[in-house]
């Protein structure tokens, strides 16, 4: 079953619950702010998200995800039976993946999020912490103080996806906003 469309019509949720069961590549594109980007899939199963050729990591996958499923301006085309070129899989049940980036779509929605130039310093890192994924990648960042700008450059994330982790990560104690606005 070949499908196109725009997501205007057809949100990302809506396209991957009438694909759950179909094998083939999921390609979206003119998102803004967001490189085309081919979701694989298989029956029940999201594959690889990849963007100009190459799989995402976890990370950023979810990521992209997220910002997809808020957009309502775009194209897509469904390709059945395509498969990618590597081996790599992040192998993420739809309806599970679905469930959670739909949670975290609305968390964000909800919060009032820091711009993109405020900046947060590390405060600790231990214990049982929300959004461990970017944490563990922006630590570094994080150390010495970064803004959410920074982060989102260098981890290739949107910035309202940093943004809503570090609230998150505020909130539970292990980051804490710095005095210093902007660079």
């Amino acid at each position: 079953m070949a499908l196109a469309g725009s997501l205007k019509d057809f949100h990302l949720d809506e396209l991957l619950q009438l694909l759950a069961s179909k094998e083939g590549a999921l390609e979206i594109w003119n998102v803004k702010g967001v490189p085309a980007t081919t979701l694989y899939l298989k029956p029940g199963r999201i594959r690889s998200v990849d963007q100009k050729g190459k799989p995402l990591p976890p990370l950023a996958a979810k990521a992209v995800l997220i910002t997809l499923l808020q957009a309502r301006e775009g194209a897509f085309e469904f390709i059945p039976g395509a498969r990618p070129a590597h081996a790599y899989r992040l192998n993420w049940p739809i309806e599970r993946a679905l469930l959670s980036l739909v949670t975290l779509t609305d968390e964000m929605a909800r919060q009032d999020l820091p711009p993109p130039e405020a900046r947060f310093r590390l405060v600790k890192a231990t214990g049982s912490l929300p959004c461990q994924d970017l944490l563990g990648q922006a630590g570094k960042l994080l150390a010495r103080g970064a803004s959410v700008e920074e982060i989102a450059r260098k981890l290739g994330l949107p910035w309202t996806y940093v943004a809503f982790c570090l609230r998150r990560l505020q909130a539970a104690g292990a980051v804490r906003p710095t005095l210093t606005m902007g660079r």
